[in-house]
């Protein structure tokens, strides 16, 4: 059995006793609800008449209460995502406002959306909610140059801020300079959603992270707008950090903003969006260099603490969905203690939470120290995300997958027996399965297949964009068949491109990126009945197909290339499988590969390029 699967079965025991408390006589507390994406009932919403959103809204008010009442909190902070925001459509502006303009009608609906969602959890206790915009509030992405969501940018900005952050008299809440620097980048477009605030001995900065140069103009793979901070915006980060780090009151600085930096994260369900170039983008370099203690982010709907590599600085990813997660921070001047909770009931009235995870970032004795647990542990990037050795199963009851809906898997209902996931990704990642059995093989136990086995992880990723993977596994067949053995395929859009799936076809390793473009290596064949063990290995970031390295039992082979050669990039809408086509969409059906039929082993998965001595290992 693996430290993490031991880890996990231990969890609840040292959630419970594995650190001290702070102490309760100076510390105070907020709460984070990421992505809580239950406002859009209230664009129909006109003040205290709910009309036939009533039911809904009551529910809202009853779960801030309850919240407040067990877990209090100053205030609720939200980095970004609590509607749908598809406000710039054809489609909504017949059927909410037929008579308004596009932008009258983005105001109007986030008028109306806003002021029901603080008036609801105002009712329910919190009468502070600070909150970053997220893509949502910005009409959700892709924002294609030229089109109406991308021209309408200026009014999703400005119905999120007049009601998040002006007063009733207009004057703008966060205005109080920090030390010598404006509270805000004034001048910028940036200026009513980026601020800054100090709330007792804590400075937390919100950031608008949603760039746009011109609405007509692509700068990045989501369209006209990227995630990046630039120019005065930036400038008037740096301002602000300096001067935080004069003032002796302030003892964290907390930032917040939608999307994620440090790349992996878990994601269920998310477009996944991330800001560009990740920790390499100047917006981070930033942040590490003024010393900013913690980085929240959304977006994902998945709970990631990562540890930026060149500094103190943790980021933490984590959800809020409909109020099943919430985090509780206390505060004390040499401590940061997060803890949060989960519950899987979708009206949180029904059922209670329970402590899902812990973070403590304590300052006390000069050098700060560290400590994570559950799933709050820090998840280390370079570590091995996915590995699926079939030693046991386990099941639904004992590990959850948080946001599991669909156990149905191309016609075949999954069982409540999984196969756990012992890589660094755990438990969110552990494989739904259908007639995948264990059986003995003389120094363990492998998954054996048959064309009825289902193999599949429901949390999406890790694979995006330029990102480069690398794939381990052992096998064993006699099968003459194309079979898939890792299946990358997307769950979304109905485009063949932009994955890497493993095959094994007619016994040679197939690493398969389009119906028309793949790369074999050039080996004997390894159908012959006996074990062998394959790696794919992607050598850097966006490398083409031709520079892929395949290694079979620890030997790197020569390889032919059939098709046109392709830079790899991948579209992040993936959830693994194995043995089969799992989730993808029934277009990739037209790869013409068929379920993997024999035993396989050791189903492993990184982010990063393999070196040769690594895969001889493992080879062994």
């Amino acid at each position: 059995m693996s430290s993490k699967f031991k880890f996990f079965i231990l969890a609840v025991f040292t959630l419970t006793f594995g650190f001290s408390n702070v102490d309760a006589d100076q510390q105070w507390r907020f709460i984070t609800l990421s992505d809580w994406h239950s406002a859009e009932k209230y664009i129909h919403v006109r003040g205290d008449d709910y009309g036939s959103r009533e039911k809904a809204v009551k529910e809202d008010i009853a779960a801030a209460k309850m919240l407040k009442d067990n877990y209090g909190g100053e205030f609720v902070f939200i980095p970004g995502d609590s509607n749908g925001g598809h406000w710039d459509t054809k489609r909504f502006r017949n059927n909410y406002s037929p008579n308004l303009s596009p932008e009258e009608t983005v105001l109007k609906a986030g008028h109306y959306c806003y002021e029901g969602m603080l008036n609801a959890f105002a009712k329910g206790g919190y009468d502070k909610i600070i909150m970053a915009v997220g893509d949502h509030e910005m009409g959700d992405n892709p924002w294609p140059a030229g089109s109406m969501v991308s021209k309408l940018q200026p009014e999703f900005r400005e119905a999120f801020a007049k009601e998040f952050n002006y007063d009733e008299n207009g004057e703008f809440i966060y205005d109080k300079p920090i030390g010598d620097a404006p509270s805000r980048p004034l001048g910028t477009k940036y200026q009513d959603t980026s601020f800054a605030y100090q709330h007792k001995n804590v400075l937390f900065i919100t950031v608008d992270q949603f760039h746009q140069e011109n609405p007509n103009k692509r700068i990045g793979g989501e369209g006209s707008v990227t995630g990046t901070v630039t120019g005065r915006h930036l400038d008037w980060l740096k301002n602000v950090l300096s001067e935080a780090n004069k003032d002796s009151s302030i003892k964290h600085i907390i930032v917040q903003g939608h999307l994620p930096v440090i790349y992996p994260v878990r994601k269920v369900n998310s477009s996944g969006m991330m800001m560009d170039d990740n920790s390499d983008n100047p917006f981070w370099k930033v942040l590490r260099e003024y010393g900013v203690d913690l980085y929240f982010a959304g977006e994902v709907h998945s709970n990631t603490v990562t540890k930026d590599s060149g500094s103190d600085l943790v980021q933490l990813v984590s959800r809020g969905n409909f109020f099943t997660n919430l985090l509780t921070a206390d505060i004390t001047d040499d401590v940061i203690d997060i803890n949060l909770y989960e519950n899987p009931n979708r009206s949180v009235l029904e059922g209670s939470y329970s402590k899902a995870g812990r973070l403590i970032i304590d300052k006390s004795e000069g050098e700060t120290e560290f400590k994570g647990e559950g799933m709050l542990d820090f998840m280390d990037p370079d570590a091995r995300l996915f590995y699926f050795d079939f030693e046991e199963l386990s099941n639904l009851h004992k590990r959850p997958i948080f946001g599991l809906r669909d156990r149905n898997i191309r016609g075949i209902k999954t069982t409540t027996e999984t196969i756990p996931n012992k890589g660094e990704f755990g438990v969110q990642y552990d494989a739904v399965q259908a007639n995948v059995s264990l059986a003995e093989t003389g120094s363990g136990k492998a998954g054996k297949f048959t064309e009825k086995s289902r193999m599949a992880c429901y949390g999406m990723g890790p694979l995006q964009d330029e990102h480069a993977v690398s794939y381990s596994v052992r096998v064993k067949t006699e099968s003459p068949e194309k079979m898939v053995l890792i299946n990358t395929g997307s769950i979304w859009g109905n485009n063949v491109r932009d994955f890497m799936n493993l095959n094994l076809n007619q016994g040679l390793v197939q690493v398969e990126v389009s119906k028309s473009s793949s790369l074999f290596a050039r080996s004997e064949r390894l159908n012959d009945n006996n074990w062998h063990h394959i790696a794919a290995v992607m050598p850097k970031d966006g490398c083409k197909l031709s520079e892929v390295v395949v290694y079979v039992d620890g030997e790197k082979c020569q390889t032919k290339l059939k098709g046109s050669d392709t830079k790899l990039s991948f579209n992040q809408a993936v959830r693994l499988s194995f043995g089969g086509l799992g989730y993808s969409k029934k277009a990739f059906d037209s790869l013409n590969v068929t379920p993997f039929v024999g035993m396989m082993d050791d189903i492993s998965l990184w982010t990063r390029p393999l070196s040769p001595a690594e895969v001889s290992g493992m080879a062994e």
